[in-house]
């Protein structure tokens, strides 16, 4: 009869499901943090760190929440409190991004280049996780050419630096060889620039040696 399918047809061919539309990424806060400090300056910061001559807008809350230099000084009953500007001298401005991106964040990758001057400006700035962060970077990264200069910078700001002067000391004994082969002109400043750490480092040779005798 017309219009009876024919037991031999095939059914019509369905149309192919439409794919689901994507879902958008899923938003943390580390992301979305860094993303208000990538666009700046855009009309919502309420401060500036001044560097220089170089500029910084930021949020003075989070600034406020996640730091305590910063809480001292714009809420501590100080000038800085109702200021527009805030400067850092002597900062290194490219330290202070790293730094700026670790507090709205929460987490940074700290390149070997920068580490110890963001480890001495996140000291200055009252981020001791940041700092010790950072200090473990410049360990990390110390060789038998920069071994001195790292000991005399190490000693000369003290405090919180104490741990990374053993861990110093301790990596010089260790590779005393190396240091002399590669660094000898780094010895000589040793010596002039801190006799205590170089009369220390000797007699620290010397026990090393001694017990190497007797084991």
């Amino acid at each position: 009869m017309a219009g009876r399918r024919s037991p031999t047809s095939s059914p019509p061919a369905r149309r192919p499901a439409r794919p689901a539309p994507a879902s958008p990424p899923r938003r943390t806060r580390h992301a979305d943090m860094g993303a208000l400090l990538d666009a700046q300056p855009d009309g919502t910061a309420d401060l500036t760190l001044v560097v220089g001559s170089r500029r910084f807008p930021v949020h003075r809350a989070i600034l406020i929440a996640r730091c305590d230099y910063f809480r001292q000084r714009l809420e501590g009953g100080f000038a800085d409190g109702a200021a527009a500007e805030l400067n850092l001298p002597d900062a290194d401005p490219a330290a202070l991004e790293l730094l700026l991106r670790c507090i709205y964040t929460g987490a940074v990758g700290i390149p070997a280049a920068l580490a110890a001057a963001v480890a001495e400006l996140a000291d200055r700035l009252l981020l001791p996780e940041l700092c010790s962060d950072a200090q473990a970077a410049v360990l990390s990264g110390i060789t038998a050419e920069t071994v001195v200069g790292s000991l005399l910078w190490a000693e000369r700001l003290g405090g919180s630096f104490s741990g990374l002067l053993s861990s110093l000391k301790a990596w010089y004994l260790e590779h005393h060889e190396e240091v002399q082969e590669a660094a000898p002109d780094g010895l000589k400043r040793l010596s002039v620039e801190s006799p205590d750490l170089m009369v220390e480092l000797v007699g620290g040779l010397s026990r090393l040696a001694k017990r190497r005798r007797t084991a």
